[in-house]
């Protein structure tokens, strides 16, 4: 037996409408538009792959390619032609022998680059090139206790070429060894996890850039995780999950020291960063009857070292705001909840006929508060706190759908920063599937920020270095299909 995949798609888009007059100084565009300048994009990819199945496992490969050509949102002239590649390779064995019941293994390579160009003129080069290897083992059932133990290797190259260079060339390579292990109980079950890993991230420095000297760093972090799931009643879960994090530095938050086009930021890493440490705790309950559902977690992490991207108050090159990756004392506080409820339809509130139709309301809304502990500055680019609704329907091959999401106002930032107003975007959509053969055919109609809202995000860094340039997108109309086989 086997079976084949193949999809591909392309797509094209100006500059994004906003509901303000920009300026822009991109040649051949007008001097002042209500658009976002160099904002447009064209996007091009697709996918082949094929998996034989045998009587003990299957084995598939894959190929994917991407590409697109887009402005920069923070230099009116500036735009990137950007290229992936990605090949994959996946397989699993069942019943291998012993005590194990399965082995699942996993190889992905990627290439990936892109070239920021000044006009036509092409100017630094950016180029990435990993491997992955993941290889898990299923035990098989020890009484009530099952789980996973895997290995994981990773490598990747790095390289920047150009004068704005940013970054220089690295190297960076992983090997880890995890597990996770669930005990069913009684009154619901345990989990358990852990992760040991190796890393070292290295550069020979590079003349692009004068702050781009030689180093080398290794890093031996550490993961544990405990779970646990109660059934307190028919319908009711309780749940609670303590871990212990750390994480290693990445190659640009130890040696990153230019200017980042895409941020409109000068940014500065510090070699003597340590590992990222954190201890988390998080709340949850959890109730579902039918199609009505609802769920909420609470949740706090407290951070030895917090490795983030912030504001140094200094200007650099062409009066571009430093930013620095710096290692900080750092709490997360915050909740998350969601919901479902069926107004019409099959165990719907209403019982009256529905007439084949089901109305579904979503409910969503989250909270979070980030503090540097060390100065009680709140910490940059958190988003504030969201609530939204949706109203679902469907009824035979039709289907419709209005929503908002509101955000409030962000005023929790740290001194210097801007905050950010409060906003609400509607959306809505109506859609209709369709039989073609052995296709299956969806038509879609879409309108985004249906009041065309001026709104800035306010976990965008661009929102803090290229304002007022980059609003999120005003008012949009989508129409087209999408055909499956």
């Amino acid at each position: 037996r086997y079976a084949l995949h193949v999809d591909a798609f392309a797509r094209h888009a100006g500059d994004t409408a906003v509901p303000i007059t920009l300026g822009c100084d991109r040649p051949g565009s007008p001097e002042s538009a209500r658009r976002i300048c160099n904002s447009a994009n064209r996007t091009s990819g697709g996918a082949v792959g094929g998996t034989l199945f045998f009587d003990r496992g299957y084995l598939g490969a894959s190929v994917a390619g991407y590409r697109s050509d887009y402005g920069t949102v923070a230099e009116d002239d500036v735009t990137i032609g950007m290229r992936s590649t990605r090949m994959a390779l996946e397989g699993l064995w069942r019943n291998p022998g012993g005590l194990i019941e399965s082995v699942r293994g996993q190889f992905s390579h990627g290439d990936y680059r892109h070239t920021e160009y000044e006009g036509d003129e092409p100017g630094t080069t950016f180029k990435s090139r990993g491997s992955e290897l993941r290889v898990e083992a299923r035990h098989r059932p020890l009484g009530n206790l099952k789980g996973v133990w895997g290995l994981q290797l990773e490598g990747n190259q790095f390289a920047a070429l150009g004068e704005e260079a940013f970054l220089p060339p690295s190297r960076t390579r992983s090997a880890a060894l995890f597990a996770h292990e669930e005990l069913a109980t009684g009154w619901g079950k345990l989990t358990f996890g852990a992760r040991a890993e190796q890393v070292r991230v290295r550069t020979d420095g590079s003349d692009e850039g004068e702050g781009f000297a030689a180093g080398s760093r290794r890093f031996t972090p550490g993961s544990a995780a405990l779970g646990a799931l109660v059934n307190v009643a028919p319908g009711w879960q309780l749940t609670g999950n303590l871990a212990l994090t750390q994480r290693a530095p990445r190659d640009y938050e130890l040696f990153a020291d230019g200017p980042h086009i895409a941020t409109a930021a000068w940014e500065l890493g510090n070699p003597a960063l340590g590992l990222e440490k954190s201890t988390s705790l998080d709340i949850g309950a959890q109730w579902k009857d039918g199609p009505h559902r609802f769920a909420v977690t609470a949740f706090a992490s407290h951070y030895g070292n917090y490795i983030g991207l912030l504001p140094t108050g200094q200007v650099r090159g062409d009066d571009l705001p430093e930013y620095a990756y710096t290692g900080v004392k750092a709490r997360f506080a915050g909740l998350e909840a969601s919901g479902t409820v069926r107004l019409l339809g099959q165990q719907g509130l209403w019982h009256g006929d529905a007439g084949g139709s089901v109305l579904d309301l979503d409910l969503r809304g989250d909270l979070v508060r980030a503090t540097n502990s060390t100065t009680g500055q709140p910490l940059p680019l958190i988003a504030p706190a969201r609530l939204g609704a949706t109203l679902r329907w469907a009824n035979g091959p039709w289907g419709a759908r209005l929503g908002f999401d509101h955000a409030m106002a962000q005023r929790r930032v740290p001194e210097g920063s801007r905050s950010t107003s409060a906003y609400t975007l509607w959306n809505a959509a109506v859609t209709y599937r369709q039989k073609a053969g052995r296709a299956e055919l969806q038509w879609y109609a879409r309108v985004d920020n249906l009041t065309n809202r001026l709104a800035y995000s306010a976990n965008s860094i661009l929102t803090q270095t290229a304002f007022p340039r980059a609003p999120l997108p005003g008012r949009s109309v989508r129409v087209g299909v999408q055909v499956m086989f």
